[in-house]
């Protein structure tokens, strides 16, 4: 009689670990330098002069020493970290002149608001973070990089605590679209634009925003693109207040920031 091996025996075999990259992705992988970090900025057509390069250097170098514990971003790989977070941040003044003055919500370690500031110095920029320790490192990189005519608001924005005019509102992987507008109802001046940084599945936003702000918001933009040589689909979805508006009730007091990708 032919016999077979155990279930058991079989799962007892050692597994073949897959490799973590593979031979052609090894092989294009850069050594986290400035060089390497020029490179690939040069891939995504984005231009800095030299002192831009070393301020968006010595922002690498703060975030990867002070990010022991992923506190500051979960994203901790050398090319990661510059593709998914300065190119991701920097690549949307290729469709739209940034406004000025604008509020980053959310900005978490700084994104999009940093690298924004070192791409477009003439920009005057209000960082809003509510945690302790991305406040405490937000200072140190103004300080570090001597930025100008940026500022930090250390609360959490909603429609009574920020009301400084604001003729935009950035904000990348917070929260729903919605809420962003009720929470910076505040601030944002009749004509400022809403900026959102998006990932693709954007649609169902849209919708609600249509159907509970269409009077108060148009959409001026909805982008679809992808961050060059890398195939991550991303969406860039801007809207013009058209009129202010009242809140019936506090909901945006409930929300808290909770960032997708930071």
């Amino acid at each position: 009689m032919k016999s077979y091996p155990s279930k058991s025996r079989r799962s007892d075999a050692p597994k073949k670990e897959k490799p973590r990259f593979s031979k052609r992705e090894e092989e294009r992988r850069l050594p986290p330098t400035l060089n390497s970090m020029i490179e690939l900025l040069r891939r995504s057509e984005i231009k800095l002069n030299k002192e831009q390069i070393h301020q968006l250097w010595s922002y690498h170098n703060l975030l990867r020493a002070r990010n022991t514990d992923q506190e500051l971003t979960r994203i901790i790989g050398f090319e990661p970290i510059i593709i998914k977070h300065y190119v991701d941040c920097m690549i949307v003044g290729k469709f739209l002149a940034i406004p000025s003055p604008i509020v980053d919500v959310g900005t978490g370690a700084g994104f999009p608001g940093i690298p924004l500031k070192i791409r477009y110095p003439h920009l005057k920029i209000t960082l809003a973070e509510p945690r302790p320790k991305r406040i405490a490192f937000l200072k140190e990189v103004i300080h570090t990089l001597k930025l100008k005519n940026v500022d930090v608001f250390e609360h959490k924005v909603v429609s009574r605590s920020f009301k400084t005019p604001m003729k935009a509102v950035i904000t990348r992987a917070v929260e729903t679209i919605d809420k962003t507008m009720l929470r910076t109802s505040g601030c944002l001046e009749v004509g400022g634009k809403l900026i959102f940084l998006k990932g693709p599945a954007v649609d169902p936003e849209i919708s609600e925003v249509r159907k509970r702000f269409g009077q108060y918001f148009r959409l001026t933009l909805d982008k679809r693109y992808e961050l060059p040589h890398t195939g991550h689909s991303r969406r860039l979805v801007i809207y013009e207040k058209l009129k202010d508006f009242e809140l019936t009730k506090n909901v945006e007091e409930h929300t808290d920031f909770e960032t997708e990708s930071n």
